[in-house]
């Protein structure tokens, strides 16, 4: 698709950018378009560079297999250098040799109201419907990363531990998904930096049953969590981050198990709604979930399945001699994470 032809460059602003991306929203009339987001690569040197063909290819060929039905969908699109170069970016630099980019659903498209929990998680409380008046709440969603997944042996798990060293304060443990009995825990501690006026909000003035809802997911056998968790999985020497001497040495499983590590999820609580066509299709039979006699749809996408730089070996190895003589540390403000028997991960 070439969208340079369908639309112009004033009809996309800035949204969002993150540290290789930045995303434009539409606000043209092209019906196709509406609800779209462009997704295009931020400046970098030639060597570290990853194409968006080299990225769509990877996303389709290697991630999809995987969760066909949670990743987001993306589309490739051809650009032209006067395109790129004339949209409003907000001084940040683009890629203007490259020749295409990636268009995908705005989840967040409609009526929300965001509180950022963490550094790594948001929540967004309203309505996917444009046209609806301010005010209704149908829909949350919560917005978060799952990070490293794995089997933990040590006082605190990999992310924790980064997330301490990094100063942020503690919200949750993402391996307190993983198995049921820290699952009630990891919710609590997931839901309690919420603000108390919205959960009122939420479950109180507009009945939708949030905890009770994120518990049915993680609960579901075979979710994402779990899924990430497998995937991620080790399953040889060169999968070690310790074991690299050079960039040759990542191989093409590693890069898989490094962009599983820090992709993005939406997990997307509706109300059930018996008029709207995309809620009663086929592929959301098994997505509707039933409350005290309430129906409710469940949903969850990934998202950021950005393929790895090989060059980043150095700093994946300079992470972990920074961390691995501190796991069994003691952080009085930070409980331990769970253990379970494992053999090292790196």
């Amino acid at each position: 698709m070439e969208i340079t032809t369908n639309t112009s460059p004033e009809d996309w602003s800035f949204f969002a950018k993150g540290a290789a991306n930045i995303l434009f929203k539409y606000s043209g009339s092209n019906n196709y378009l509406k609800h779209k987001l462009l997704r295009l690569r931020l400046r970098k040197a030639e060597n570290e560079y990853i194409s968006t063909c080299q990225l769509y290819d990877f996303i389709e060929l290697k991630c999809k297999p995987l969760f066909p039905q949670q990743i987001i969908d993306v589309h490739l699109v051809v650009l032209t250098t006067e395109f790129v170069s004339a949209l409003d970016c907000e001084d940040h630099e683009l890629m203007l040799s490259e020749q295409y980019g990636l268009l995908i659903p705005n989840i967040l498209c409609g009526n929300f109201e965001k509180q950022t929990l963490s550094k790594y998680s948001s929540l967004y409380v309203g309505t996917s419907l444009i046209e609806a008046a301010n005010g209704i709440v149908d829909t949350v969603i919560l917005e978060m990363k799952p990070k490293w997944l794995y089997d933990n042996s040590s006082n605190y798990c990999r992310t924790c531990l980064l997330n301490q060293a990094k100063g942020y304060r503690r919200h949750f443990c993402p391996l307190d998904f993983l198995y049921p009995e820290t699952i009630e825990e990891g919710l609590q501690d997931l839901i309690g930096l919420i603000s108390g006026k919205t959960r009122k909000l939420i479950e109180v003035q507009n009945g939708i049953p949030f905890l009770s809802l994120l518990r049915v997911f993680v609960e579901k056998e075979g979710n994402v969590f779990q899924k990430l968790k497998t995937y991620q999985e080790v399953e040889n020497e060169s999968d070690f981050i310790v074991n690299l001497k050079s960039q040759d040495d990542v191989l093409e499983r590693l890069s898989l198990i490094m962009t599983l590590r820090d992709v993005g999820l939406f997990i997307k609580c509706e109300k059930f709604d018996e008029s709207n066509d995309v809620h009663k299709s086929q592929i959301n039979s098994a997505n509707i979930v039933v409350i005290e006699g309430e129906k409710f749809l469940l949903t969850s996408n990934i998202y950021d399945l950005d393929l790895k730089s090989k060059l980043k070996y150095k700093h994946w190895i300079a992470v972990e001699e920074k961390l691995k003589e501190i796991y069994n540390s003691n952080n009085p403000d930070w409980r331990f994470c769970v253990k379970k028997n494992s053999f090292k991960y790196t």
